[in-house]
């Protein structure tokens, strides 16, 4: 009888999303009792590696709500090729509503559009289903009344009819049933919230405007519409009332006094026919791609049921690892410690996801590979076997994952392959990223606390993860490897020298002024400029008739490039007052390519200096 259709995306929106929805998820499958009566949710634009919004609070919804919901999944690939460059959102409400509709069950002869954030309560029994059953055509609305946010909090989010006479009891208790009655074309304020409208009056006129993507207004425009057809906006005060968990405690974007919006002269009041003619063939994502997700099969479910498979054997002891100074590219790494961790990353991508392995091949990645084709992925690995065929698997790659070895780390000879391998994801990320290319997620494997984790840090935006997991992922920054590269804010004051802003400056003593900034390097040569200031630096003396004169004499200063501590360049200038620039070569050789790189300025005398800049140059 009723598909109730309702959007949203993982995130954080508004106070306690979390709470209100399952509040009101729960409650609308209370008061849907036909056998064909479903929920139906659009989760839009929810990043890839997150799952959809219901597997993340199913623990949270009743047995009852678990069977009715269907989530139909639209992909960030999608919003970002087709509305991204022209919204300032990221869910579209039109696009979710119209998605939900076109696949509804045909059986069902209404479509409740509303929110996450409402709870029904019929004036007789429980049943809306019951109650909308006599109704044979026309479109409905029904008044909104506000719950406050200290009341609805309160409440037993499982217990949806304990939750559903409450409110039913406090709207007259509290005071709280006010019915904002708005215009002719809405009937009641907020009309979004309760418009049941027929499955094939949607059909006819085309679903819901999906040019409306600045957001407010949807509501009122599918209202208009459907006025139009009808000539009125039938009551549904007659046989329930609808109650919103407010929420406006924290102000989102949407509510926000200068938040954007649809303009009502052209899809409101100057709207003149119910259908939308340009968008007949096209609304609701007809041919996709939207995966439709249950929850009795949601996507951490499919991943418990991998690693069970992979993992032939418990563990018999706790293992056990260090995580000090001395165990520093000593520890090894279990595969099968290792593969949940991995896995993880992996489990709520798109099916389709192309990934390409770099690095060892070992017992992880035999693991790993069993478990990408127990959990669906229908697009096998692809495995950077030499240059030709990483450039080739790269330039497909949705995600990249360098292994840098499990359980022992690579060394010797390997060494030099894997890091080639990481150093071709990167420069083929960056030249991707100059041509606008959307960025890769980079998952690289046991690069913790050994020589590999200073090179990925230095070129990707990681989350700070636990050891224990020996990853680290994320995406290419993106000036990493943009040459010339400015290495200023990154260098340390040495012995010699004092932060002052944004320059380092000497004190007075002999010794380093500066030093760093400890950075990774691919096999090449490079040129390192720095920029001095070089002051006054010598004693005061007394003339004639009481002068103080002030002599100046040069500055004596070594620049040095080091590579690991080993000093590979060097050059001692003798300068006079003014601004210098001086300059190096950088030399990096595929023994280096695990070795940080540092610049140091020492001050041979007592001159005073400001370093003002220290830039790499390829």
């Amino acid at each position: 009888m009723i598909s109730i259709v309702l959007y949203g995306r993982n995130d954080s929106y508004g106070y306690n999303l979390h709470k209100r929805a399952a509040l009101s998820l729960n409650c609308m499958a209370e008061v849907l009792t036909g056998p064909k009566d479903e929920i139906l949710f659009v989760d839009y634009n929810t990043p890839d590696d997150y799952p959809t919004f219901p597997e993340a609070i199913a623990d949270t919804l009743t047995e009852r709500a678990r069977r009715l919901i269907r989530i139909f999944r639209v992909w960030p690939e999608v919003h970002d090729r087709l509305f991204a460059p022209r919204t300032h959102l990221k869910a579209l409400e039109p696009v979710s509503r119209n998605v939900a509709v076109r696949r509804s069950n045909p059986a069902n002869r209404w479509i409740l559009s509303t929110n996450t954030d409402m709870i029904f309560v019929p004036h007789q029994g429980m049943s809306l289903t019951d109650l909308v059953t006599p109704l044979d055509g026309g479109f409905y609305c029904a008044p909104r009344m506000e719950i406050p946010e200290t009341l609805w909090e309160n409440f037993d989010r499982l217990d949806a009819p304990g939750v559903i006479n409450q409110v039913r009891r406090f709207g007259v208790e509290l005071h709280l049933n006010e019915i904002v009655r708005g215009s002719d074309d809405i009937l009641y304020d907020g009309p979004g919230d309760f418009q049941l409208i027929r499955r094939d009056d949607l059909f006819r006129i085309d679903g819901f405007h999906e040019e409306m993507i600045l957001g407010w207004h949807v509501d009122a425009n599918i209202s208009r519409r459907l006025k139009i057809l009808y000539e009125r906006v039938g009551d549904a005060a007659p046989f329930t009332f609808g109650y919103h968990c407010d929420h406006t405690r924290q102000v989102t974007a949407a509510h926000s006094h200068k938040s954007l919006s649809n303009d009502c002269a052209v899809f409101v009041t100057g709207v003149m026919a119910a259908d939308i003619p340009q968008q007949r063939s096209s609304w609701g994502l007809p041919d996709g791609p939207v995966e439709e997700i249950r929850l009795g099969d949601a996507a951490s479910s499919r991943y418990l049921r991998a690693l069970q498979s992979a993992i032939n054997a418990p563990l018999t002891a706790p293992l056990e690892s260090a995580y000090r100074a001395d165990s520093y590219n000593r520890e090894p790494a279990a595969a099968e410690h290792v593969l949940p961790f991995l896995l993880d990353l992996f489990s709520s991508r798109p099916r389709d996801t192309r990934l390409v392995w770099l690095g060892m091949r070992d017992g992880l990645f035999q693991l790993f590979s069993q478990c990408w084709a127990d959990l669906g992925f229908v697009e096998p690995i692809s495995i950077g076997e030499n240059r030709e065929k990483t450039s080739s698997a790269l330039a497909e790659a949705g995600v990249i994952v360098v292994n840098f070895g499990v359980p022992e780390v690579c060394s010797g000879a390997t060494v030099d392959q894997v890091t080639e391998n990481y150093w071709a994801a990167i420069r083929h990320e960056a030249k991707r990223l100059t041509k606008g290319a959307a960025a890769r997620p980079i998952i690289t494997v046991n690069a913790i606390h050994n020589s590999f984790e200073g090179l990925v840090l230095g070129h990707l935006s990681c989350a700070k993860t636990p050891f224990s997991a020996r990853l680290r992922h994320g995406y290419l920054l993106p000036d990493a490897i943009k040459f010339p590269i400015d290495w200023t804010d990154a260098m340390l004051p040495g012995n010699a020298g004092r932060k002052r802003g944004n320059k380092i400056v000497t004190n007075g003593n002999k010794g380093h002024i500066a030093y760093g900034p400890y950075r990774f390097l691919a096999v090449g040569e490079y040129q390192v400029k720095v920029n001095i200031s070089a002051l006054t630096g010598g004693s005061s003396q007394w003339f004639g008739l009481g002068r103080l004169v002030k002599s100046f004499k040069a500055a004596d200063l070594r620049l040095e490039i080091v590579i690991d501590e080993e000093v590979r360049a060097t050059a001692d200038f003798r300068l006079a007052r003014g601004s210098h620039e001086l300059e190096l070569p950088v030399e990096v050789a595929s023994a280096d390519s695990l070795k940080p790189v540092q610049v140091r300025l020492v001050n041979l005398s007592t001159c005073s200096v400001h370093l003002n800049k220290v830039i790499l140059k390829s």
